[in-house]
């Protein structure tokens, strides 16, 4: 039977609460947006970088926030993100790329799960982001992760801790989540699932360039003008 789950997360010491619909209990999860790149292509901080006048942080928050019950923002750089009201975690070892992100929120999470995505997804689709979760609730296996029109996407995605001393091995040799995704072998919501959920496939819209953000900054413009800007602010 389909519920309405409620969840209380803090910012600058004030209370926000959230409610999303979910046909499962949601468990316990950290959201964990990572961070800690080096931004080589776009040649500066993309937590900061600002669409439609709110940071990259704050767009993948407030995508994160109603389905997680904690959040941390993952950075290498933590003193140039306090002001984004999120806590931050520095990560274990820096300039290891996502991965190493991964690593660091599996680490210190409090919770069984985290459910990480890249600050440069600024468009994460709500409805996916529940499926993900509920996947987990319902009795996944150590990670769930989506399929994709261009392959298997490792963020966003949902990780268990347990999957801390394979991750850790794993990045001696090699960096790339996708290829971790053949060491893990996660629950995989089909691409068809994942079309149905997000016609457009923005949830894997990353921001690398300044053409990219051009890109975005029109796509916020073109929905803003039809009331459709999401999400929120």
């Amino acid at each position: 039977m389909e519920g309405k789950e409620s969840f209380v997360r803090l910012s600058g010491g004030r209370a926000r609460e959230f409610f999303i619909s979910a046909p499962c209990p949601l468990p316990q999860i950290t959201g964990a947006i990572l961070a800690g790149g080096m931004s080589r292509r776009l040649g500066q901080d993309k937590a900061g970088l600002r669409l439609a006048g709110k940071p990259l942080a704050l767009w993948v928050a407030a995508a994160l926030a109603p389905v997680v019950s904690e959040l941390w923002l993952i950075t290498n750089q933590p003193l140039d993100h306090l002001a984004y009201a999120l806590p931050l975690v520095t990560d274990l070892k820096p300039f290891q790329g996502p991965a190493g992100g991964l690593v660091t929120a599996l680490f210190y999470a409090r919770t069984p799960w985290v459910l990480a995505a890249a600050v440069d997804n600024p468009f994460l689709a709500p409805s996916l982001l529940a499926a993900l979760v509920n996947q987990v609730a319902k009795g996944a296996r150590t990670a769930v992760v989506c399929q994709s029109q261009w392959g298997l996407e490792p963020f966003p995605g949902v990780y268990s801790v347990r999957l801390l001393p394979h991750l850790t091995e794993f990045l001696q040799s090699d960096r790339r989540p996708t290829r971790f995704l053949e060491v893990c072998r996660p629950q995989v919501l089909s691409a068809e699932e994942v079309a149905r959920l997000d016609p457009e496939g923005r949830s894997f819209f990353n921001l690398n360039t300044l053409e990219d953000l051009e890109r975005a900054a029109g796509w916020v413009a073109a929905e803003g003008a039809a009331g459709e800007l999401k999400p929120s602010s």
